[in-house]
């Protein structure tokens, strides 16, 4: 059966464009910025095989860790009592350096918890789960542009790099033994390799990255950085898992 997602980029745009709007209007602390993104998780689950799923948030959205004994997740997707899915949902629009910092850590840092928690059969016989990391980036100068690296003793990785190809005669120890500052890829960029990498090393079944802009407040515009973290991808991975967990469910 072929997955149904027609219609998806209208829901993404309204998704887009409320998150803007509350984000304006009741500020980033409110936790409603990223509310419709669940209505769109809600489509996807409802047409493709399991109409009575459930999408918990906020507190009821929990979740046992194996490094710590809870971990709350932005979403849970469940029918009939089964966890079929959990998805973070994220979003950085200022103080880049710092953000883009703390957004890392924290994908890592959930994406490891729930693996060996899996693993280890935290969920009492679970086979299957779906887990998913979907961050919209304000798209804008300050995301767009190279970041500088900064590291004396050791190099970054060559896909970090703006110019790789100066990697063995510029990026090299000085006379005093340190490497200098190097021009690195953007924070934009930087989210696309952290959410390529996050599949990977099945940390999540799918990342995402949306860019936006502030002026989507009116219209509702994104776009992808790449094919393999786009939405439709990302949407398209959920969409399957969900037909598959549905066809079991049947039998």
């Amino acid at each position: 059966m072929p997955l149904n997602l027609e219609g998806y980029e209208e829901l993404v745009s309204e998704a887009v464009k409320n998150f803007w709007t509350v984000r304006e209007r009741e500020g980033v602390r409110s936790g409603k910025t990223l509310d419709a993104f669940v209505r769109l998780l809600t489509w996807v689950v409802h047409r493709h095989g399991l109409p009575e799923a459930v999408l918990l948030t906020g507190k009821k959205a929990q979740l046992p860790g194996y490094f710590r004994p809870t971990k709350s997740w932005d979403v849970l997707i469940l029918n009939n009592n089964t966890l079929i899915a959990a998805i973070e949902l994220k979003s950085i629009a200022d103080s880049f350096g710092k953000n883009a910092n703390n957004r890392n850590e924290e994908a890592l840092g959930s994406g490891i918890d729930i693996k060996e928690a899996f693993e280890e059969n935290a969920f009492e016989g679970l086979t299957r789960l779906f887990t998913g990391y979907l961050i919209l980036v304000e798209d804008c100068e300050e995301t767009l542009a190279s970041v500088q690296i900064q590291m004396k003793h050791f190099r970054a990785m060559e896909e970090f790099m703006a110019n790789p190809v100066t990697r063995e005669n510029i990026y090299v120890r000085n006379a005093s033994g340190v490497f200098p500052s190097i021009d690195g890829v953007s924070y934009m960029t930087r989210f696309d390799i952290l959410c390529r990498r996050l599949m990977q090393k099945n940390l999540y079944t799918a990342a995402a990255v949306i860019k936006s802009p502030r002026s989507a407040i009116q219209n509702g515009e994104y776009s992808s950085v790449s094919l393999e973290t786009s939405i439709k991808a990302f949407l398209a991975a959920l969409a399957g898992h969900i037909e598959t967990i549905a066809a079991i469910q049947e039998n």
